[in-house]
């Protein structure tokens, strides 16, 4: 079959979708992954190569400060109205007709959209095929949802199509993570998520902690990586005296974040403090003991599927969502500020239940299907009607 992937172009959206890709690959389908051209070179490494891109559509810095327009708000700190506008208004608007017409002309069969995509359901209306939404993490609560659905409508009744419902919801979340408040519409099939991990690992050289004591990584994703937030989280997390590995991110706001971070030596006192650059979480979770981030669904469910504990603290978007639910869990503490983030380091790694209850969460993910399993799982009915 000819499989299309959905995806907002940012690595949030699309890393959680690659284990799907490389499993559809794996069972012989053609696989094309819609979203922007202005991905392109970032995904260059994370892709299987046997993935092309559909390329249409804008990239987040600009769909946002459309949507910003619109709106007038701060759109790094939004109310659900203004995500819709985001997700279901300015980038369906920037990218529909481009993303029918690629679509339309690959013969795309089935698609597969992340659940802040509203063009890949819009394209799989307009050719008539059907769909199926892939969460990234917890479900995204209703009030969101809804909002990205109800802006998403005037697009559709704009080109004369109707709301079609996704077929399944293929969830990575275990239930220690999952909103006890969540109703699904459809369908769920379950599906084991991983930490981003590439084909090949980068080249990274990392030497031993200072001392025998715990080691942490600090990460605060690639959105909001600002480099005083994590200038502030390191120093609080070093000053506790562990060793620490911190990633610097790339963030909208700060297009040069962590290049002065990265110049930085390190330090010479009982903590050791080592920077790299955008790495794969799972080059990076065998070597700590805990992980100090920001809430990125990526991260939540990668460290968890390592069965470590975390510290989190919130910076925008679902991160305060997904730390709420990590901390629901047992597994993290959540923090509000920079001078919290040391007493809950040593709160988490002074007190072992954090680390059981992520193992813990961790063998339920183990138990989960793999993505294989759900690829043949919703491409089976349609290549048994072919036979």
């Amino acid at each position: 079959m000819r499989l299309l992937f959905s995806a907002t172009p940012a690595y949030g959206h699309v890393l959680p979708l690659v284990p799907l890709m490389q499993a559809a690959v794996g069972l012989g389908h053609s696989v094309r992954l819609l979203t922007s051209a202005g991905f392109r070179t970032d995904l260059s490494e994370e892709l299987p190569v046997e993935v092309e891109l559909l390329e249409a559509g804008a990239m987040p810095g600009d769909f946002s400060e459309d949507a910003a327009r619109r709106t007038g708000a701060d759109v790094f700190h939004p109310t659900p109205p203004v995500i819709g506008e985001i997700f279901g208004g300015s980038r369906v608007d920037l990218a529909i007709d481009e993303s029918i017409e690629r679509a339309a002309a690959w013969g795309a069969e089935l698609v597969v959209a992340e659940p802040f995509d509203a063009v890949g359901p819009i394209v799989a209306a307009r050719l008539g095929i059907d769909w199926h939404q892939a969460g990234l993490g917890p479900a995204v609560p209703a009030v969101i949802g809804d909002e990205i659905h109800r802006v998403a409508l005037a697009r559709y009744g704009r080109l004369g199509l109707e709301p079609v419902a996704a077929s399944s919801y293929i969830d990575p979340c275990p239930p220690l993570l999952q909103d006890p408040d969540w109703s699904p519409t459809t369908q769920v099939l379950q599906v084991r998520p991983q930490a981003h991990r590439r084909s090949k690992d980068a080249d990274l050289e990392l030497s031993d902690g200072a001392n025998d004591k715990p080691t942490v990584l600090v990460t605060l994703g690639t959105i909001f990586s600002d480099p005083d937030t994590l200038a502030a989280t390191v120093a609080a997390v070093a000053d506790t005296g562990v060793n620490v590995i911190a990633t610097i991110g790339s963030s909208l706001r700060h297009p040069t974040a962590g290049q002065t971070l990265s110049e930085q030596p390190n330090r010479t006192d009982s903590a050791r403090v080592q920077y790299v650059p955008f790495v794969p979480l799972a080059q990076l979770l065998d070597r700590v003991d805990l992980v100090v981030g920001a809430g990125g669904v990526g991260t939540v469910l990668g460290t968890l599927a390592h069965g470590l504990p975390m510290v989190l603290w919130p910076q925008g978007a679902d991160q305060p969502i997904n730390a709420a639910r990590a901390s629901a869990s047992g597994t993290s503490v959540t923090v509000d500020s920079a001078a919290e983030i040391a007493g809950a380091v040593a709160v988490v790694l002074g007190n072992s239940a954090y680390r059981e209850r992520a193992q813990k969460v961790a063998d339920e993910i183990a138990d989960r299907p793999e993505p294989a399993a759900v690829i043949a799982e919703i491409t089976n009915p349609y290549m048994h009607s072919v036979k």
